[in-house]
């Protein structure tokens, strides 16, 4: 049986006689076959569905998903890095389709389930994507504002830098910042780059707009579904059926 993701979003209800197909394999039902959310499924692909449906640990289908959706992350936040540097234009709605990478991951990782803890997990990563890219954005411009400063004033500085040596040496053999300044200074930077968005947003509403539809296609991938089985059933022959 090839794999269906678990996927019964379009079921329908059918009663199938003799030389019916499975819904899955699409092979002939021979005598008995089961209902999956309303989808007919031979024996096989039953028992193949429900292995595939109880593989594992929540804790474990959670960690997969977590490490796929992480690493559709990082692809989506390269792709959007690449198409800018290529093209030196930035595409907001490159942010709709890391959504959908780090969505279809989440999903993957879940065999399918989906639930509010895949679509909360598939959200942050979104962002976190897009958060990264945002502020990477920013401190580029800001990198480059600061290099043209210095360039301008680079013959006074090189003259004070020669008068103050002595003493900003000893000056800076003196000071070493201590991990409780270090991990504040982290974490002002973290927070920082996840209000990136929201900071271009001000100036760009577009861009807010394209990064919400970005969270909504992540969170719609995951929905719940609830697997429901039925049978087995009797396939109707086909004199009874006429």
């Amino acid at each position: 049986m090839t794999d269906t993701g678990l996927q019964f979003d379009h079921a329908e209800h059918v009663t199938p006689a003799s030389g019916a197909t499975c819904g899955f394999c699409k092979q002939p039902i021979a005598t008995t076959y089961f209902e999956i959310n309303g989808q007919v499924a031979c024996p096989r692909c039953r028992g193949q569905i429900m292995a595939a449906w109880n593989r594992s640990s929540p804790g474990r289908r959670f960690g997969k998903a977590l490490g796929l959706g992480a690493m559709a992350a990082l692809l989506g936040a390269g792709l959007y890095f690449g198409i800018e540097a290529l093209t030196g234009y930035e595409f907001g709605l490159v942010a709709v389709v890391v959504g959908l990478l780090v969505g279809g991951a989440v999903r993957k990782g879940s065999n399918g389930r989906g639930g509010w803890r895949y679509q909360a997990l598939a959200m942050f990563l979104t962002y976190s994507a897009v958060a990264a890219t945002d502020s990477s954005l920013i401190a580029r411009e800001i990198s480059k504002d600061f290099r043209a400063r210095t360039a301008s004033v680079s013959a006074s500085a090189d003259s004070s830098t020669v008068a103050s040596a002595p003493h900003r040496a000893l000056a800076t053999g003196q000071e070493h910042p201590g991990w409780i300044a270090i991990t504040v200074g982290l974490v002002v930077v973290l927070a920082l780059a996840y209000i990136a968005p929201i900071l271009i947003g001000v100036s760009s509403p577009l861009h807010l707009v394209i990064a919400g539809f970005a969270l909504y296609e992540a969170w719609k991938m995951n929905k719940g579904v609830a697997l429901r089985v039925t049978g087995p059933y009797q396939a109707v022959a086909p004199s009874a059926a006429a």
